[in-house]
């Protein structure tokens, strides 16, 4: 079997060179080098007016509300009357529905002892 690299001729005369006159390259082994320390920035406080909902729409997940109707009455006019305006006095009168309903939930979240013996009351005055 010949060489498929016999056919290659070499530049005569550019190099006076021979192959024993080329001293091989030692590779070096590649070293890791550490990462660098990630920079720690201080979060930026973006003016609720301007930053736009506090979340997307795709990172809802839609479950029913059930309440009674008084019950939904009685928060809505809440939300008018005392939420809405604070978010207002913030600048923020754009707020989502999807909104309210998650500080709901991390409300009851936050306080699950108050939202049992809310439940425990209804019970109790049914």
């Amino acid at each position: 079997m010949s060489n498929p690299f016999d056919d290659l001729e070499s530049d005569e005369g550019a190099d006076d060179e021979s192959e024993s006159d080329v001293t091989p390259v030692r590779e070096e082994p590649a070293v890791a080098k550490p990462d660098p320390e990630p920079i720690q920035e201080e979060p930026i406080e973006t003016d609720p007016a301007d930053a736009g909902p506090a979340f997307e729409y795709s990172e809802v997940r839609q479950k029913p509300i059930y309440a009674r109707g008084e019950t939904w009455d009685e928060f809505e006019k809440t939300f008018r009357t005392t939420i809405a305006p604070q978010l207002a006095e913030s600048g923020v009168v754009d707020e989502e529905t999807r909104e309210a309903h998650d500080a709901l939930l991390k409300l009851a979240i936050e306080q699950p002892e108050r939202v049992a013996e809310i439940m425990l009351e209804a019970r109790r005055q049914s």
